[in-house]
Formats: structure tokens, C-alpha cells, sequence
């Protein structure tokens, strides 16, 4: 159930959390790939000495499973035809590797007919390169299970959630149960980024790293448990991880990311109206400490996030935003650049349901 980023799965609810393997427990070692003739899939000597490489690799590496064959074709015929003879490419470099000792268990195979090409189709030499059968060695990833729940912040019970991870190459998501219970399957040892999500709270995000046994996250007082603040009429949340160039309405590349929380916040929401609030980091306005100058700052900032969401299907109604300048500084007097960094925010207030 691998997703690569952008995309993203949501899995039905469950009446028990039962631990999922959501991303895949398998990746490529090693790859390469052999070329066929037109509208033929018959294999060259050429082919013949790579798929040697690969079965001398695969016996003298216990850690790697199987080979992993995908066969392909250039886009002169039909969809059909093609379909049937990229999979008689994909079925003759099985044969040869089952010829030189491998187990069929260890083979998998699927053909994509002209779906994939990796060139154009427009000159012989594209065409070339798209007939072709990709052979992927895959060794297995330690997996570790990872396991917790999402609770209401004042009352401290459980909620049914959208639990999202995100590591740097993918993005998952499940459903929790009907007590906030998650328990997923994980590469071990890797940094994720874990987002829960839940009708009438905000939003919250935490980074794990996935530990092989619970006791460690014990031993490093680190809990997966995740507690949501409700999103009631007068509640504020700061917008944590949106932060905005120096004296600019301008977002870091960082915090980009961080908008489609928000969009995905107001539209699971859709009985809520809010303020966005626009805030500045008041020292270091040597030049221009005009309070119209840092009004507009602060409206600009409020202004980007409103923007945003507009363009993006909220509607206006739902929606106010105002500057706030430097007037409610988290840190009055900062003392490095992430104090300051926290000063140059964006919150969302709760006006009405």
C-alpha cells in the first residue's frame, strides 16, 4: 500500500486498531534493465549476461528475497497487442531466471504494455529505450510497530482520527478506531512525521522515530499518543511550523508544506468560521517602526493564509483576517532568531460554529 508523495490513502474505519504494514516492507537494492528488438521478446546475448550478474548477486546476498520484473513496450500498435507483449517479455526473462536456478517464488512479474515509456516514442532511439523489462533485486526493510492514540485535550478520551505519516520519499494515512487506537507497521529506525486530524479540533503534528521496541520509547519519554485541542468558539491555535521571512509576508520554503493542514483543517470543518490572525517580531524595526508600516506586515501575512483557502474552496463567509502587529509577541524580547521566527506567526481563532 506504498503512496509516493503527493498521494495519499485513507483506510476504512475499524472497530479494533490492528497494526498495518502501510508502507512497503520492500524496496530496490539493485536494478537494471534488458532491451528487446521491435515487436519481439526473444532475449539478446547481451540480456543473457546481465541477467547473469543479477542470479550471482541475488545467491551471495542471503538479505536479498526476489526479483521484481516489469516489462514494457514502444507505443506502435495497439493498446492490446502491446499489453500481451510486454507480459511474453516479462514471462521469457522469468523463464531464463528460473534457467539459471532461481525459485519462481522468487520472480514476480506484471507487463504495462506502452503505459510507462521512460523516452519518447517520436524517434527510433526513444522507442529503443521503451522496450524494455526492468529488473528490480528488492531486500526486505525491518519493519517496527508503532502504536498510540488520539485523545481530546480537555477531556482525555479518545477520538476517532485521520492519522497521517509522512517520512521523505512517502505519505500514508489510516483511520483510527472508534477510541482513537492507531498501530501501524513502520520502517525501523526511520524519522516520520505523524499529523492527526478530527472534525471540530485542530490539528496536531509530532515527529517519531520508530523505535524497534516500546520499552524504548519509554526509556526516551517519548509518547505517540497524540492530543488534539478542541476547536471551540474563542479557542486560538498557532500555527507552529508557519514561519515568514524577516520584515516580509513572505513564507519560508519550509513552511510550505504546512498549508494544506490548514485547508484540510477548514474543510473537515465546515460549520466553523474563523479569524486568521497576522503577527510580527517587533525588534529589529530600526528604519521602519511606523505603526501603519507594521499594521500592514501583519495584515499582509493574515492576508496570504486567507488567500490560500479562498483559492482553494473556502468560502469568504467563513473567514475574517486582521493584523495584529507587534502587539501580542509570543517572546516580547527574543533571544535568537527562532524566539523571532515564533514572533512572525499566523493563528487561527474560532468565531463562530
Amino acid at each position: 500500500m506504498k503512496r509516493l508523495l503527493p498521494g495519499l490513502l485513507l483506510l476504512s474505519f475499524a472497530t479494533t486498531a490492528v497494526s498495518q504494514s502501510i508502507f512497503d516492507s520492500l524496496y530496490a537494492a539493485r536494478s537494471a534493465e534488458v532491451y528487446f528488438a521491435f515487436g519481439k521478446a526473444d532475449l539478446t546475448p547481451e540480456a543473457g549476461a546481465v541477467l547473469d550478474s543479477l542470479v550471482a548477486t541475488l545467491k551471495a546476498e542471503p538479505r536479498y528475497l526476489r526479483i521484481r520484473i516489469t516489462a514494457h513496450t514502444d507505443s506502435i500498435g495497439t493498446q492490446a497487442a502491446n499489453e500481451t507483449l510486454s507480459k511474453r517479455r516479462a514471462a521469457a526473462v522469468r523463464d531464463k531466471l528460473i534457467q539459471r536456478g532461481l525459485g519462481d517464488a522468487q520472480i514476480e512479474v506484471a507487463g504495462f504494455g506502452k503505459r510507462r515509456p521512460v523516452a519518447t516514442n517520436s524517434t527510433e532511439e526513444g522507442r529503443q529505450k521503451n522496450r524494455r523489462a526492468t529488473l528490480d533485486i528488492l531486500v526486505a526493510v525491518p519493519m517496527a510497530t508503532f502504536a498510540g492514540q488520539v485523545k481530546d485535550r480537555d477531556t482525555g478520551k479518545g477520538i476517532q482520527a485521520i492519522v497521517t505519516f509522512r517520512s521523505k520519499t512517502r505519505e500514508d494515512s489510516i483511520r483510527t478506531d472508534s477510541v482513537g487506537c492507531y498501530s501501524v507497521r513502520l520502517p525501523k529506525d526511520s524519522v516520520v512525521k505523524v499529523e492527526a486530524v478530527a472534525p471540530d479540533h485542530f490539528f496536531q503534528t509530532i515527529t517519531a522515530k520508530i523505535f524497534g521496541s516500546p520499552e524504548l520509547y519509554k526509556k526516551y519519554k517519548i509518547s505517540p499518543d497524540i492530543v488534539l485541542p478542541p476547536a471551540k468558539v474563542g479557542e486560538t491555535a498557532v500555527l507552529r511550523d508557519l514561519f515568514f521571512v524577516g520584515d516580509e509576508a513572505i513564507l519560508l520554503r519550509v513552511s510550505e508544506p504546512e498549508l494544506p493542514k490548514i485547508l484540510k483543517f477548514m474543510q473537515i470543518n465546515p460549520g466553523l468560521k474563523v479569524e486568521i490572525a497576522g503577527h510580527i517580531n517587533g525588534p529589529g524595526l530600526i528604519m521602519r517602526e511606523e505603526p501603519l508600516w507594521r499594521q500592514s506586515l501583519s495584515e499582509r501575512r493574515a492576508k496570504l493564509i486567507y488567500d490560500y483557502l479562498l483559492k482553494n474552496g473556502i468560502p469568504a463567509e467563513r473567514m475574517t483576517y486582521k493584523g495584529y502587529m507587534n502587539t501580542q509577541m509570543l517572546f516580547p524580547r527574543p533571544k535568537n532568531e527562532k524566539e523571532a521566527e515564533q514572533n512572525r506567526r499566523v493563528e487561527i481563532r474560532i468565531v463562530d460554529k
